[in-house]
């Protein structure tokens, strides 16, 4: 059976990966010159920088941690988390420790988020809500302060506007209890890299489905589906037809929903935006932290990476640091040029000590599909659309874009390995949405 996968992120390269093994004939397009999506790597300065701190969790399934270890032809480097959470003016190691809580917020501080936590595990409050529903995990203090400016920030959108599923995606604790449990545990403190950055496991992927005999097509932008009575016939790609039995895709579901004739279907889905800004310091390092989490909206970024702290590599003298601006496709933040990101995120290198570092160069990256958006009534839009998209025979979206679902690294290779196998056995695109939901409530690790 022939195979077109749309996309070369983790979840197209691993459903690529599962068909090909499975018997069938794939062709992987990806419109980019290289694999990984938002997942990948480039060189920039010395460095293999990330589209973002992209981490592999140890929470992943063990399927999905054998995948890594073929991809990467051998297991993945161990590395501890170092990172630190500006709130209000105060510092938190992240992941949370009960010392590093009463040494960031104090003893009074820590006592009234504590008594806020206890209080709305007595006393839930009530509403459905992003905010609503964080107040019920860590309390009405902790949402007040961190989830409501993270919300605003990184969304886009007042907190009240959003889901309460939002909360349930992206707020870890689930009353005192977990807080502590978490603080306590080992779980979240340490991560899984690959040697080479992140893209080093899309590279290694791709590699794996060509020797199964697929190909992997790089600058091959998808430009719409061709549809024979209510099946997949081809995919369009630069004004050819690349046929195909059976779609997987992982572009984004409105994007989807449009190809097939149902653009209604996706009304009220959107997505935000990121502008990823790169700079080079001559510096050894920036920070002993490898990620700085910045929740007020004062700062425009919303994190600060140092990918050395990630590989344990790169040239001496220099260093790089990486900070992502949430913001919306086309507007003034994603359209900036160079001078005025760099005042963007002056804020944020001040904010960690860098006062005035020496730039030595300087890229930008622009995504204007980083997250989806749980606005209220997003789970019925979503869908809709899924049902939409699966009456057309023979097309299986999966990954973060197309089920609309925030995500890590290993819930996109899940996704991939499930979709890719049930399109080997010939299921229809029926029973890929009857298996879909399991996989629209990923619990992000991050």
């Amino acid at each position: 059976m022939r195979v077109a996968v749309i996309g070369g992120g983790p979840a197209g390269l691993t459903a690529a990966l599962a068909a090909a093994k499975g018997g069938c004939r794939v062709t992987v397009l990806e419109a980019s010159p290289v694999v990984g999506g938002l997942a990948g790597s480039f060189g920039f300065a010395g460095f293999q920088v990330d589209y973002g701190p992209h981490r592999l969790h140890l929470a992943a399934a063990p399927r999905v941690l054998a995948l890594y270890k073929e991809a990467l032809r051998g297991p993945p480097e161990r590395r501890k988390r170092r990172g630190l959470l500006h709130l209000d003016g105060r510092r938190l190691p992240y992941p949370l420790t009960p010392l590093g809580a009463l040494r960031g917020l104090g003893a009074l501080e820590l006592a009234r988020h504590t008594a806020s936590a206890v209080w709305a595990r007595l006393f839930p409050p009530r509403g459905d809500s992003f905010l609503d529903e964080a107040s019920r995990r860590v309390g009405r203090r902790a949402a007040r302060l961190l989830y409501g400016p993270a919300a605003r920030k990184v969304w886009g959108v007042e907190p009240t506007a959003l889901e309460e599923a939002q909360a349930r995606t992206r707020v870890r604790a689930g009353g005192i209890g977990a807080l502590l449990a978490a603080a306590l545990g080992r779980r979240g403190k340490s991560f899984l890299y690959p040697p080479g950055g992140m893209g080093a496991l899309a590279k290694g992927l791709a590699v794996r489905i060509r020797e199964l005999g697929g190909e992997v097509l790089l600058g091959a932008r998808a430009e719409g589906l061709e549809l024979e009575r209510g099946r997949i016939a081809a995919v369009r790609v630069s004004g050819r037809a690349v046929e195909a039995e059976a779609v997987v895709a992982t572009n984004p579901l409105p994007e989807l929903c449009a190809w097939v004739g149902a653009r209604e279907a996706a009304r009220g889905l959107g997505y935000r935006a990121v502008v990823l800004v790169y700079l080079a310091l001559g510096l050894d390092s920036a920070s002993s932290h490898d990620v700085h989490y910045f929740a007020g909206e004062e700062i425009p970024p919303s994190r600060l990476f140092e990918p050395r702290l990630f590989s344990m590599s790169g040239p001496r003298g220099r260093t790089v640091v990486g900070l992502d601006i949430p913001c919306q496709e086309g507007d003034a933040t994603f359209r900036a040029g160079d001078a005025e990101l760099l005042s963007l995120v002056r804020p944020a290198l001040e904010r960690i000590g860098l006062c005035a570092p020496e730039v030595l160069e300087m890229a930008v990256r622009r995504h204007p599909h980083a997250y989806p958006v749980y606005r209220r009534g997003f789970q019925e839009a979503r869908g809709r659309a899924l049902e939409a998209v699966g009456q057309v025979e023979g097309l299986y979206p999966a990954g973060r874009h197309a089920l609309f679902v925030h995500d890590n690294v290993h819930h996109a290779c899940a996704v991939g390995l499930a979709c890719g196998e049930a399109v080997a056995r010939r299921a229809s695109s029926r029973d890929w949405r009857r298996l879909q939901p399991p996989f629209l409530e990923a619990r992000v690790e991050d």
